[in-house]
């Protein structure tokens, strides 16, 4: 363990980018993805743990990242997304995105909607979203300057309601190699965008499976990145 995090160590120390062609990263649990970043927008549904995403960027603070997961585009908490770095998963806030080349970017519901959910079933209520005042994620810390160290945002973390905080060490499930092919989204966890029954205070737990301790939780790398202002 020590070896390993010595390691993730250094690539954040030097910014190494070797890491950054990994492509794709993947899921550590069963996590939902949504429609903004935060978790009163509507979910799209639940990624299974394991599958392989695409990061398109994320906010400043690395709270979120926008995600893309086949056909799919929205945003996903960022330590549940880890790169395969040298046959070790590491956690997008370990290192930090320079070390993976994601960009930092900003969310705005007008447009973000305007070009990924047009004709989606919550689509009739965006001007509800695009009114909406984005806040920022509770108990989560932005990275600090400088240097910093492999599992840094584990000190006082709490996990999103419903979820289990991201192991240390996670491995791939086996049944999910070589069965890369998206197969849609979780439908049972698509209940926000739905006002008669109010946001989706479950948060992120549909799809949490406790089997096997706290490594479960709980979604077109696009070539037109024009939404994502970088700062």
């Amino acid at each position: 363990m020590r070896s390993f995090l010595a390691a993730v160590a250094v690539l954040a120390a030097f910014g190494i980018t070797a890491a950054a062609q990994a492509e794709p990263g993947y899921s550590t649990a069963h996590v939902n993805m949504r429609t903004g970043p935060d978790i009163n927008f509507p979910s799209i549904g639940v990624i299974p743990e394991g599958a392989p995403v695409y990061i398109e960027g994320c906010l400043r603070d690395e709270s979120w990242c926008d995600v893309r997961w086949g056909p799919e585009r929205g945003w996903v908490y960022s330590e549940y997304l880890a790169f395969d770095y040298r046959g070790n998963m590491v956690a997008v806030p370990d290192i930090g995105l320079s070390a993976f080349r994601i960009p930092y970017v900003t969310f705005s519901a007008r447009d973000y909607w305007g070009r990924y959910y047009v004709g989606r079933p919550w689509y009739a209520e965006r001007n509800r979203w695009y009114g909406y005042n984005v806040r920022p994620r509770p108990g989560w810390r932005a990275p600090p300057p400088g240097q910093r160290r492999a599992g840094w945002w584990r000190d006082g973390y709490n996990a999103p309601r419903g979820m289990h905080a991201p192991p240390q060490r996670w491995h791939r499930p086996p049944g999910h190699r070589g069965h890369d092919h998206y197969h849609g989204p979780d439908r049972r966890d698509h209940r926000a965008h739905d006002h008669h029954r109010g946001p989706d205070r479950r948060d992120d737990r549909r799809g949490n499976d406790h089997r096997g301790g706290d490594h479960r939780g709980g979604g077109d790398r696009g070539h037109d990145r024009g939404h994502e202002h970088r700062r």
